[in-house]
């Protein structure tokens, strides 16, 4: 599309303005018509029609490419300024070069229909009409937008925005629908808060054939390739409709969603319904793109801590059959949904033909000296056994990775070896392939002796008998390797790492200690490993082929069969692969056979390959660029482990065990690099940095001194610079500028480092600030955080992630900042900050594995303000260790890292790792505790501000607002306000439903409604205490965010800090919570008053029981114990406890410490009970339903302890269907009424029951039993009742009532 400004200045269009003097709307719209008449063929407009509430008016001007501003697809995707919708249209600044707007005449506020008839007939007349918007906000003839919309010609984007509730019809949402079907030029369509149910109605008529299977997908919409929905959000239900018929539709190629819900209850779905957005996504072969971005509060509060379940079945999801180019979730979501995104961009492939893999890797890990290599060895060969015994001396050990092809008849195998060494572990993660889909699995080898330089260790120097390990050696040992599989593997729900377990070197043990040693380490295995890593990993385990002598071709033999019957399950049963890439990894294995010497090619090399497949037929090569294809292809290779490949390189490394065992293996191979000399200097300084012509030499074999391993092979074609390349993708080294005088030029590689730490050093390096901070400087801050596994029993941040992390902050910072790199140790100064970001963990007392249990600690000193330093530290050092952690190339794709939060004491003053070790917590667990102390604090001090968290000793403690930020803190008090103003809600319509229930007219006798008495603290007296905290609680938040407001004003010019309207937000809230606080208090007040003089109603007591011959609400608790409300008779229950109610006219209650009266329980006393047993549950359900004010009346948790306790047992003994109660804690899951409960009871029952009564208290004291009294009320209709003594007391001084005998 062309630029309106290429022929006209910026603006042009202003120049057709309205006039000031204009007398009628016809001389207002003169200039309009003109506009659209002048402008010529390469000018593109922008028009917005509106039907506003208070004026009309028609806005006009160009759209220009090249100024500043967004585009009018960019505004629509941004937030809005207010609570009732976007800002209008303003695509280039402000100015001249804004919209020209023509409005009525005053007194008129509105266009004439004909006068509207006239502006839609020159706007569809006007060719070069790009961008149309239409807004509705009161009533007109919806005919007229109808054929608008039928005979527009040129649109490309079209914005709908219908306000008018009642006035749009569903039929016209059809009819609009149906007219957007028809237009053969919309490419782009924005619906922005429309009224609920429109959006989908719209959507069903736009893609017919998304909703009705038998209309064809040619009736739909077939133009239209980009939507923006932002949605009102009037229901998580019709979000979720409208989002399934968006995900389904096969047309649309980019979705990008917006839901800005104001009020109350931001939460919408739980992740399974994240889950069936992704499941309805399979098979969609249009959608490329799908933002969820600017979605906030998308998932609800109660599940924003987000399992790595959920994450595995998202992963599993994307995997295949998912057409989805790019996804992007709502910001606000736990970043391990990274992971997510960064798999969906990955896949290159979507479409392709996928076939079961034809062979399995085995990987062997294990530490030196385990036996892998003797094992690979032994079950490639078919040397003797003598022949065997007589080569093991002589085996060499792996250096980097050695692979060995074996067809085992059964199945075929590659057997990836993995050097043992320390200083190998690095690298292996690099090769592990991120999932399970290429069939590959694990072996595990542990030897169980112990041994010292690879020699055996054995006991008092003697030959005979050698030392074993311990089992907690062995465990040790195995968890290491289990950690390091699950944290390189890909997370999955479907596919789990398979490992197989081998324990060798058993036949270095006496016969009679063979029996003991299998049991111990079978316990190891089944006691405590299964346990532990069950749900992450397969393991395979078998006495009878587990325990293997590796030089044994016999000993081996059940093990290679067990691994082959295990490869044919997963080739059979697992994902399956692309065929073009099984095809051509088939290739690359004949050329690898073919020219040994080439492990190198170049990128137009692996696409005259790739094209030999069968795979790449003429379809896929019409469909697809053969470029973008092979790429695809080497990516898709790269990540199983067959090449290595990165898009940024024009070669392919077809044998990666070259790279590693040849190249890499020299690298590491670097014992006394530190003292080797080159040109007088060592030939790795001090900070891990290698001359570029001194690596040159060594990669290409030139340099020998002794000390490093020889080159083994000749290759041709290798250009050692493509070496370089390959190791700086895989972040293995840094290439420093020649003219950078700081570093010397050079290449830093940080696995020369592990030479150059100081022994015993890891556990307890001391780091030290090197600008002291000045006492005078009140700006210093401090700021600690740690990064580390969510799952710290399963994975682990492995020893090659931090050498990873090392070179991208040389990547981030060389150029322009202080970087310093040590073992584990970052130092960096930049810009008034200093950081250290250090790898720390503990050794095992047994081995020298390098932190087990590694994580990453962030210590921050900085003479700026605290919200820059907060943002620099997320965004440039935790974000950039995040973002390598889940890159999808260098990261570890088993790990989902947590944020905690350092003690600033020991950041201030650093110490070593292990005093701060556990001066740590985790953000979301100080947020959780901040949020239970904000919602369910003390009475005395509820929505308590001032939280401080307790440090381990000798901590002490801090502020939890100073630990989280300023921004963190003020949106943790908005979510919590939120939250509350949910449960007010809720309340609220609970107490609307039993107000439906109970709504009768007042009589003439009935006492004022006090509905209509404000709601204050004098009327808390006597309320349950959860609504006495409720109200106090919002008054304190209001009090509380006022003075924050006053400080934070007061302090802008001393902070620099930007004054924040969240905090204006929070007040605003807070109050409408208030005011619905009060309304509720009053509700609850009315329907006390309402059950309370209207219970023969409520109860439908007959005429008869009207005459309170005895206390008409009873109840059974059972016998010895008074919480535990009777509602059915169970076999073994042969006595209950009788209680009466007191029948007060305010508020009918329960009576505290009230003794009641043994019943021996027979099915005849039951029968004759029963009206009273229904009647009595049926008052006790009501006021539990209330809460509030009924429970403050006796009826739920009062201020005192016994009557709590009471009715929870009530209340929790109520067997009806799970409801929520605002009552407390004990009463969550009951409700009101079973349905048997609400029937009527005939009036010969009612008197049956009512004699039995009598009779059963004949001769006993109601009033030292029960504590009632019979009484009369003295004004009205003299109703009669049975009170408690308090209130008998109070009518009687009061003179409202009289005692009447019973």
């Amino acid at each position: 599309m062309e630029d309106c400004d290429r022929l006209h200045p910026p603006g042009w269009w202003r120049q057709f303005k309205p006039p000031d003097d204009a007398k009628s709307n016809e001389e207002v719209l003169r200039p309009f018509y003109a506009a659209l008449e002048a402008c010529p063929s390469d000018t593109k407009l922008h028009c917005a029609i509106r039907f506003g509430r208070d004026w009309d008016s028609v806005e006009l001007c160009g759209i220009d490419k090249n100024a500043q501003g967004q585009s009018y697809w960019e505004q629509c995707k941004d937030e809005p300024n207010d609570t009732y919708g976007f800002e209008s249209y303003r695509p280039h600044g402000t100015g001249a070069r804004q919209p020209m707007r023509y409005r009525p005449i005053y007194p008129s506020s509105r266009f004439s229909g004909d006068e509207w008839a006239s502006i839609f007939n020159a706007v569809t007349k006007c060719p070069v009409l790009e961008e149309l918007e239409i807004e509705v906000f009161r009533d007109i003839d919806f005919t007229t937008i109808e054929d608008l919309l039928g005979r527009l010609s040129a649109v490309r984007v079209l914005g709908l925005r219908f306000w008018n509730w009642g006035a749009v019809s569903d039929a016209f949402v059809a009819e609009v629908g149906k007219s957007i079907r028809k237009m053969k030029t919309l490419e782009r369509l924005v619906l922005i808060r429309n009224y609920s149910g429109m959006d989908k109605i719209l959507l069903e008529h736009l893609f017919p054939s998304v909703s009705s299977p038998s209309v064809a997908q040619t009736e739909d919409q077939s133009m239209l390739e980009e939507l923006v929905w932002i949605s009102a959000g009037d229901s998580a239900e019709h979000f979720y409709e409208v989002f399934i018929t968006l995900m389904r539709n096969s047309r649309l190629k980019t979705i990008e969603l917006c839901n800005q819900r104001y009020g109350y209850g931001n939460g919408v779905w739980s992740y399974q319904n994240l889950i069936g957005i992704f499941e309805s996504l399979q098979g969609n072969k249009h959608l490329k793109k799908l933002d969820m971005k600017p979605l906030p509060n998308l998932i609800k509060p109660s599940e924003k801590d987000v399992t790595k379940e959920i994450v595995g079945k998202l992963l599993d999801l994307v995997g295949h059959d998912f057409y989805v180019e790019e996804i992007y979730f709502p910001s606000d979501l736990p970043l391990k949904f990274r992971r997510v995104e960064t798999q969906v961009r990955k896949n290159g492939l979507k479409g392709m033909e996928l076939i079961n893999p034809e062979s399995s890797r085995v990987f062997l890990c294990g530490l030196p000296y385990a036996g892998k290599t003797q094992l690979r060895t032994t079950f490639g060969k078919e040397h003797a056994l003598l022949k065997l015994l007589k080569r093991h001396k002589d085996i060499p050990r792996t250096s980097g990775i050695e692979v060995t092809n074996i067809d085992a008849r059964v199945a075929k195998f590659s057997f990836w070896d993995f050097g043992g060494q320390v200083d190998y572990h690095f690298l292996h993660d690099l090769f592990i392939p991120s999932s399970c889909e290429s069939g590959g699995s694990f072996v595990i080898l542990c030897s169980l002796v112990a041994k010292e330089g690879g020699m055996v260790i054995f006991k008092d120097g003697r030959k005979k008998i050698a030392t074993f390990k311990g089992p907690d050696a062995i465990e040790e040992e195995l968890v290491y390797w289990l950690r390091f599989i699950v944290s390189n593997s890909k997370i999955s729900e479907k596919f789990k790492p398979f490992i197989t377990l081998v324990f060798t070197h058993l036949d270095f043990a006496p016969k009679k200690e063979i029996a003991g040693i299998k049991k111990s380490v079978e316990d190891i295995v089944e006691l405590k490993v299964k346990p532990k890593f069950g749900n992450s990993i397969q393991i395979s385990f078998g006495p009878e082929w587990s325990f293997v002598n590796s030089r044994s071709k016999v000993s081996v033999e059940p093990l290679l069969q067990g691994l082959a019957d295990n490869a044919q399950t997963m080739l059979k049963d697992g994902p399956r692969v692309y065929r073009l890439c099984v095809e051509v990894e088939k290739i690359l294995m004949q050329w690898n056979e073919d020219n040994p010497q080439r492990p190198l090619i170049k990128m137009y090399k692996f696409e005259d390959l790739c094209q030999k497949s069968p795979a790449m037929t003429i379809r896929i090569k019409r469909e697809y660029k053969v470029q973008d294809i092979c790429k695809a292809v080497a990516l898709a290779l790269h990540d199983s482990g067959s090449v290595i490949y990165f898009e940024s390189l024009n070669f392919v490394v077809v044998r990666p065990n070259w790279f590693c065992h040849d190249i890499m293996g020299r690298i590491l191979s670097l014992d006394a690099m530190s003292a080797t000399l080159y040109t007088g200097k060592p030939v790795a300084n001090e900070n891990g940095f290698v001359k570029k012509e001194v690596l040159e030499q060594i990669l290409d074999g030139s340099y020998d001194d002794g000390s490093i391993r020889k080159k083994e092979r000749e290759v041709e074609g290798i250009l050692v610079d493509d070496l370089i390349q390959v190791m700086k993708e895989m972040n293995l080294c840094y290439e420093v500028a020649a003219e950078d005088r700081r570093y010397d030029g050079g290449l830093f590689i940080p696995a020369t480092l592990r030479n150059k730490a100081e022994p015993g050093m890891d556990e307890d390096k001391m780091i030290k600030w090197q600008v002291e901070p000045s006492c005078s400087d009140p700006l210093i801050c401090y700021l600690g955080y740690r990064l580390e596994c969510e799952d710290e029993e399963r994975t682990v941040l492995t020893q090659g992630f931090f050498p990873r992390v090392q070179v991208e902050f040389m990547k981030r910072f060389q150029s322009n900042a202080n970087c310093v790199v040590k073992h584990n140790i970052i130092s960096l100064r930049y810009d008034g900050k200093e950081v250290f970001v250090e790898y720390c963990g503990k050794s095992t007392p047994t081995h020298s594995y390098d932190h087990m249990d590694g994580y990453i600690d962030v210590l921050l000193k900085s003479s700026k303000r605290k919200a820059e330093t907060l943002v620099f530290t997320k965004k440039h050092v935790l974000g950039l260790i995040i973002d390598v952690c889940y890159s999808a190339n260098i990261g570890c794709p088993g790990v989902l890292l947590v944020e905690s939060i350092l003690n600033p004491k020991y950041v201030e003053k650093p110490s070593g790792m292990r005093d701060r070790q556990n001066q740590a917590i985790r953000v979301n667990d100080l947020i959780r505790n901040v949020k239970s102390n904000l919602m369910f604090g003390s009475e005395l001090e509820p929505f308590n501000l001032d939280y401080d968290h307790e440090w381990p000793s000798p901590g002490g403690s801090n502020k939890a607002q100073d630990l989280l930020g300023d921004d963190e803190w003020r949106g943790l008090i908005m979510e919590c306000s939120k939250e509350l103003a949910v449960e007010v809600n809720k309340q609220y319509q609970d107490l609307e439903e039993v107000q439906a229930e109970v709504s009768f007219l007042r009589e003439d006798d009935q006492l004022e409604d006090l509905t209509s008495v404000d709601a204050n603290e004098n009327d808390l007296v006597g309320l349950d205490p959860q609504i006495v905290f409720l109200f106090k609680t919002i008054k304190h938040l209001e009090e509380q965010v006022e003075k924050n407001h006053r400080i934070t004003r007061g302090e802008i010019n001393h902070r620099f800090d930007a004054f924040d309207d969240k905090l204006d937000e929070v007040l605003m809230l807070s109050k409408k919570i208030s005011e619905q606080v009060k309304e509720n208090i009053k509700l609850q007040k009315k329907l006390v008053l309402d059950i309370s003089r209207n219970i023969e109603k409520v109860m439908d007591f007959s005429i008869h029981l009207q005459q309170c011959r005895v206390p008409r609400l009873l109840y059974f608790t059972a016998a010895g114990n008074v919480t535990r409300l009777i509602t059915s008779v169970v076999p073994g229950l042969k006595s209950v406890q009788v209680h009466l109610m007191c029948e007060h006219i305010e508020g009918i209650h329960l009576v505290t410490e009230q003794k009641g009266c043994k019943l021996l329980l027979t099915s005849e006393h039951l029968q004759s009970a029963l009206p009273y047993v229904i009647w009595g549950v049926r008052a006790i359900s009501l006021l539990v339903k209330i809460g509030g004010v009924a429970i403050g009346a006796g009826v739920g948790s009062l201020v005192e302890g016994t009557e709590r306790e009471l009715i929870r047992g009530l209340a929790r003994s109520i067997p009806l269907n799970a409801v929520p109660s605002n009552l407390d804690e004990g009463c969550v899951t009951r409700t009101l009424l079973p349905e048997d409960l609400k029937a009527s009871i005939p009036v010969e029952k009612q008197k049956a029951a009512e004699q039995w009564l009598v009779d059963f208290l004949s001769g006993k004291s109601i009033p030292g039993l029960f504590d009632l009294h019979r009484i009369r009320y003295t004004c009205g209709s003299r109703r009669l009742a049975w009170v408690c003594g308090k209130h008998r007391r109070e009518g009687v001084r009061d003179k409202t009532m009289e005692i009447v005998p019973a």
